[in-house]
């Protein structure tokens, strides 16, 4: 059971609590996390049989027919304040190991009976979001287990979407790599029950072109899906305390950065199991510190300059593999680049003059200029070099921002 001890302190008269004050701890750690600019919070509402085996909205664990309502009136504490706080209710009905503990894996009496008090007490919160459940299928590293099929899935995903009146988002849970989850996912474009996947991914480097791949499928397949990054791996890593990874540089790049530019619709921080402070046991969330600021500099890029909702990958535009671009033709492009050194645009296929301004991805703050402040249309042009200032690493990551200015 968690106690976040090390958040009391940023609990705030004021701020709600429940039987005689408790919950501080908890309230003050939203608190922290939305300071930090960090608007979603992944969960799991039932681990019974789990990794953590502590969550469950029954009065016993035995019963699946009794909620225990003083505690489901706490959740709701919790839920409203963070709503409060610009923060994402993400909801992760069930974990791989109990996907079968109700009905047998269908939607049957107790997993409609779950659903629809879930559903009747908390989907009416602005910014919410379904997931049927956290690696749903079949798992080689735990092959007894019993797990849910296609049909299963698709009537999970049914149930709710007929049955919340606030229409929330479903999404699905993966495994973390191709093999164990193409055939999920294959199975379930389409459907229109589903608003999208969160991925779980092994390996960081190749997260950009997972996203990409998955987003063109359910393009193609009509019924396009919002993809979001939820557990990178590898497992027993995840995003390290700062300690150990000060600057998060292979998160930061290609999963943060990478695949934002590729069309992700956000990213999540998974802890890792195998570190201190990980996934099951942390406590103090402010052993990511550097993290939160890292993930909050690429969020105030985006709300701050990029029509993002209308820009589209394209990272042929940019004479590396190991860059990122996302444009609106004729008026934006913003090219995130690996390090410091010259890189070339290709905008032949438009007309104008275009500013080139730089954003520091490890110190967030207003744009800088470079070598290059003017480019026009037409060409491929060389975006010059990075701005001097004693505060740049000398070989770091960068972003570029490319105007249409007339």
């Amino acid at each position: 059971i968690h106690t976040y001890e090390p958040h009391l302190k940023d609990w705030k008269t004021g701020d709600p609590t429940w039987k005689n004050g408790k919950g501080k701890s908890l309230i003050g750690a939203i608190n922290y996390l939305a300071s930090k600019g960090m608007n979603s919070v992944y969960f799991l509402t039932l681990n019974i049989l789990g990794d953590g085996k502590d969550v469950w909205p029954y009065v016993s664990p035995d019963d699946f027919t009794r909620f225990d309502v003083s505690k489901l009136d706490q959740w709701e504490i919790v839920f409203n304040y963070m709503q409060s706080k610009g923060i994402l209710l993400h909801i992760v009905l069930q974990e791989t190991e109990n996907e079968t503990m109700l009905d047998g894996g269908d939607t049957g009496p107790l997993r409609k009976l779950y659903y629809n008090e879930l559903i009747a007490r908390f989907g009416h919160h602005l910014g919410l979001v379904w997931n049927l459940g956290e690696e749903n299928g079949h798992t080689p590293w735990a092959p007894d287990n019993p797990y849910q099929d296609d049909e299963q899935r698709k009537a999970m995903a049914k149930f709710i979407k007929e049955n919340d009146p606030y229409k929330n988002p479903v999404f699905l849970h993966t495994l973390p790599n191709e093999e164990l989850r193409k055939d999920i996912l294959n199975n379930m474009l389409g459907n229109k029950y589903l608003d999208g996947v969160s991925l779980q991914h092994a390996e960081r480097e190749t997260a950009a072109e997972t996203v990409s791949g998955w987003k063109a499928k359910s393009d193609s397949s009509g019924h396009p899906w919002l993809i979001t990054l939820d557990g990178i791996g590898m497992w027993y890593d995840g995003a390290m305390t700062d300690a150990e990874d000060p600057n998060h540089n292979t998160l930061r790049r290609y999963v943060l950065w990478g695949t934002l530019f590729s069309g992700a619709a956000g990213v999540e921080w998974y802890f890792g199991a195998k570190h201190p402070h990980n996934d099951l046991v942390s406590e103090d969330w402010r052993q990511r510190n550097r993290l939160w600021e890292i993930t909050n500099y690429a969020k105030v890029f985006f709300d701050s300059y990029l029509p993002y909702w209308e820009m589209q990958t394209n990272h042929g535009l940019v004479n590396s593999k190991e860059a990122y671009c996302l444009h609106k033709k004729d008026e934006i492009y913003a090219v995130y680049l690996p390090d410091s050194k010259s890189y070339t645009l290709n905008i032949s296929a438009v007309k104008g003059k275009y500013s080139v301004q730089w954003f520091n991805p490890l110190s967030g703050n207003e744009l800088q200029t470079g070598s290059v402040e003017i480019i026009n249309g037409g060409g491929v042009h060389s975006l010059g070099s990075p701005p001097k200032n004693k505060s740049n690493l000398p070989d770091q990551d960068w972003v570029v921002l490319v105007k249409k200015l007339f």
